[in-house]
Parts: C-alpha cells; structure tokens; sequence
C-alpha cells in the first residue's frame, strides 16, 4: 500500500542514481509522516537500491533509519529518590534517632480517617488531635494539603495570613535506637501522611523542639485550612455547647477539646482523662435523654468509659465534659 513517500521514491529511481538531494528530500518527507510503514519503505528501498545511492546519501539515510524510533516512545525512567536536610529533633532524642526510609510506604492505605493518627513521643497532642480531627470532619482537606513528588520527596501546604506555604520533605522518618518511629505516625506502619504533615510542620517551624512543647490545635487547623477557627467554653450554657458540638460534626467542622492543667483544681483520678492534653471532637449524640460528646485521645488508646475496643474513641456525658474539658475549639 502507498505511503506519503511512495512518489519520492519512485521519482528518486528513475535514474541510475539516487543523489544526495534526493535523499533529503525523502528524509525530510519521512520526518513529516513518520509510521512504521514509512520507516519499513526506507529500509526496503536501501536494501533493494543499495547501490544507486551516493555515498553520503545512503550514509544519511542509514545514520536516519538508525536512530529515529517509530511509534510511541518508551516512558522516561522514574526520577530518583532525593535525600532532603531534616529538621532538627527535639533535643533529648538528638542521641538516639536517625531518618530511616519506610519500606513499602505509601501516603494513604484504604483512606483517611480520625483513627489513622497516633502521637508520638512529643508534646504536641494539640497538632495530632488537630490531624485526626481534620480526617474525620473532611478527608479531602488532608488530601489535598500533600502531594507526592514521586522522587521519595512529598510538598505540604501550609497558609500563613491566608496565603499559601509549600513545605518539601523526604519520606524518611526518625527512628530510635530500638527501629520504632519517634514521632507522629499512622496505626498502619506503611501509611505515611500523618508523620509527613507533623513533619513538614516541624521544618517549617524551626524543628522538632518548636512544636513539641505544648500548642494550639486552631492554629494547626487555620494552617492547614486557611480558615479561621472559634471557641466555646464549658462555663457556658452547655445545651448551646452541645448544639454547637451536634452541627460541627454534621457540617463537617474540625473540633477538638482542651483538658485543663494539673494545677487547676479538676481531679482526672480514675475518669481516664488526661490533663494537659488535647482530645479530637468527634460528634455529640442524645440516647435515653442524656446528652453525650464523643472523642478521640490522640494516643489512639487510654479512653474513659469502658465500651471494651481501648482505641482512644469514647463518649462522655456533657456534664462530665464541662467539668473535665475548657471548652471546644472549632474549626470552619
């Protein structure tokens, strides 16, 4: 079957010569229709003709066929893997942690939830109960705050006054001495999102140390956000507060509670409940004409109540909260 270059090439045979000219012209016109049809053509015509050609001319034409690839190109080989600086960790652990790669890591496995997050040993409950209630209130905000760079570097994104901040780490995680991740981490030892954003977190803030020692979790929420954040207290009308906590969780709001200081007065003995720690909000509920407040310990166990599971979820009767929480910080 005729090709775009049949008619060159039978002009090109009339003589006994097949000239330089003529060997660029068919090159130039290969170029333009290049299918593995026409390549085939060129090949048969230097293998039946070999010896009408000049001698430049069948050197061009073979130097053509040679090196021009005919139908689609091969995928370019994956970029290799970038080792990024770490920010610095906190100060008692400068000893006894390196950056370990997760083998067989990937951001997400079978989703983003509430219950992904664990804390690690740091004191920044108020950044990991921020995570956790951000999974749970809208998956999409933690999807869409990282993206993998497919070179074992992941970019963050922050908001700082509103505007954007792209934060890029690798996906090495500090380690202790005996192999465990230090620091935030998902219940999944592969899933890699919830240790990349405290991460990036850190490098941003100036290390480990800068936000291991106590925080906000609205600032965690504005930054991941952009949003502002409120707050309602617990020495206010509580069945307002419980309102507030029941359309939170059905407009997909991130909340989280503030227990208070071990200096303040409230006994934690036997409730299950931490001071100076900050729980995820998870939703309120009403059964049998008691209100309740359902909530998450970051640590992903130690819970009041004893519904059995110790995975850090439980529910608590509003009066008991308004004695042993602040009050609720709500994201928008």
């Amino acid at each position: 079957m005729p090709t775009p270059i049949t008619n060159s090439i039978s002009r090109a045979l009339r003589d006994t010569r097949i000239s330089n000219s003529e060997v660029t012209t068919l090159i130039s016109e290969a170029r333009r229709n290049l299918t593995p049809e026409v390549k085939a053509e060129l090949q048969t015509l230097l293998q039946s003709h070999g010896d009408k050609f000049s001698t430049g001319g069948r050197r061009d034409l073979e130097r053509f066929l040679g090196t021009t690839n005919v139908g689609p190109r091969p995928p370019p080989p994956p970029p290799s893997p970038r080792d990024l600086a770490d920010p610095a960790v906190l100060t008692k652990h400068t000893t006894d942690t390196s950056w370990k790669p997760v083998q067989g890591g990937t951001l997400y496995v079978d989703g983003i939830s509430a219950d992904d997050v664990l804390q690690g040993s740091i004191g920044n409950c108020y950044l990991v109960a921020a995570l956790s209630s951000l999974a749970h209130a809208n998956p999409d905000i933690i999807k869409n705050a990282i993206k993998d760079n497919g070179d074992n570097t992941f970019t963050v994104r922050f908001f700082e006054g509103g505007r954007p901040v792209n934060v890029t780490v690798d996906g090495d995680q500090a380690t202790s001495a005996s192999g465990t991740g230090r620091y935030a981490k998902s219940r999944d030892s592969k899933e890699l999102w919830v240790g990349l954003i405290e991460k990036a977190y850190a490098q941003w803030k100036g290390g480990y140390e800068a936000i291991g020692n106590g925080g906000l979790a609205g600032s965690v929420m504005t930054a991941l956000t952009g949003r502002g954040t409120g707050w309602s207290s617990t020495t206010g009308n509580l069945d307002v507060l419980y309102t507030q906590v029941q359309r939170g969780a059905q407009t997909n709001k991130p909340m989280a509670a503030p227990t208070f200081g071990k200096d303040s007065g409230v006994d934690y003995t036997g409730t299950g409940v931490y001071a100076w720690h900050m729980y995820s909000v998870l939703g309120a509920s009403e059964e049998n004409g008691t209100k309740y407040i359902q909530l998450r310990n970051p640590w992903g166990r130690s819970e009041h109540g004893s519904d059995g599971k110790d995975d850090g979820i439980f529910k608590m009767k509003l009066e008991d909260f308004a004695k042993l929480y602040q009050g609720v910080n709500f994201g928008n």
